[in-house]
């Protein structure tokens, strides 16, 4: 008997959803055969040890539940628990979910067990906000500090700049930087540049130079004094973790400069035909401008 219409769509309906399953598989361990790749040491987590049977185990459920959601950064969803275990059901997860959630409540901790967006997240209690909001200030008040030193110092030896200009050279973004410099009156617009677009340019003022005790910037030390002082204050060989370099001469003998430099004595020579022997010392470090 010939199928009817309906069947037949019935049929082919089937067949692709058994083939958007086939491919969603399929997808799912690519995806987690180029994680593992990916890892520098894939045996230091022992992926190929995982055991979806010792999830069996509620304890063990439980603990792999938690730390699943722990480590992720935004909500993790019961679907999304699923494809990860394999072995357990959303219900399962959900149970187990209702469970952390009532622990974290009576253990009195600082963290709580949220669910969010139809997921689940473990954050810290709303009353820990400011302290948080304290140590989180004390950070980006610390990169804003390094960010505006280097900003100032690109202007102070090169302006006047535009905000793409100082971009390359940081190779940042410093929208915010130079809007904070200008609130503190360090820096100023000095014009427009003649291209395209006519951008901003950016000069220091009279308060930076109050600031760093300058009377002009022409009292900021030149390129090459700061060159000076890094050669004079940081040896070569010890901030490129190298030794010196002994040269040995073409006819085969030692030097006993690099004898010693390789912990053996060395006899002077019969005769008197000179070494040939130098010792490099360290090269001057170079600073482009």
């Amino acid at each position: 008997m010939k199928p009817t219409a309906a069947q037949e769509r019935e049929k082919q309906a089937k067949l692709k959803s058994l083939r958007k399953e086939l491919d969603q598989e399929i997808q799912e361990q690519l995806e987690e055969t180029r994680a593992a790749e990916s890892l520098v040491e894939p045996q230091k987590f022992q992926i190929d040890s995982l055991r979806e049977e010792d999830l069996q185990d509620p304890q063990k459920a439980k603990q792999v539940v938690e730390a699943l959601i722990f480590a992720s950064s935004k909500p993790l969803t019961p679907g999304e628990i699923r494809k990860v275990t394999k072995v357990l059901t959303v219900s399962q997860i959900e149970k187990i979910a209702a469970g952390l959630k009532e622990e974290y409540q009576a253990s009195g901790r600082s963290f709580e067990f949220l669910e969010i967006a139809g997921g689940y997240e473990i954050s810290t209690k709303k009353e820990f906000a400011p302290w948080i909001l304290k140590i989180e200030l004390q950070r980006k008040a610390r990169q804003a500090t390094q960010s505006a030193l280097e900003t100032l110092a690109i202007l102070a030896y090169k302006q006047p700049l535009t905000r793409a200009e100082i971009e390359s050279l940081r190779g940042v973004d410093t929208s915010g930087v130079l809007n904070t410099l200008m609130e503190k009156n360090f820096i100023r617009i000095v014009g427009k540049k003649e291209v395209p677009g006519r951008p901003f340019m950016y000069g220091t003022t009279e308060k930076f130079l109050e600031h760093f005790g300058l009377k002009a910037l022409q009292d900021l030390p030149s390129i090459e004094e700061i060159r000076q002082i890094v050669d004079s204050s940081v040896k070569r060989e010890e901030l490129m973790g190298t030794k010196k370099i002994v040269d040995i001469p073409q006819d085969g003998n030692v030097a006993p400069a690099a004898e010693e430099a390789a912990g053996t004595s060395a006899e002077p020579p019969a005769s008197n035909e000179s070494e040939g022997t130098a010792s490099h010392g360290p090269e001057p470090i170079t600073q482009e401008n």
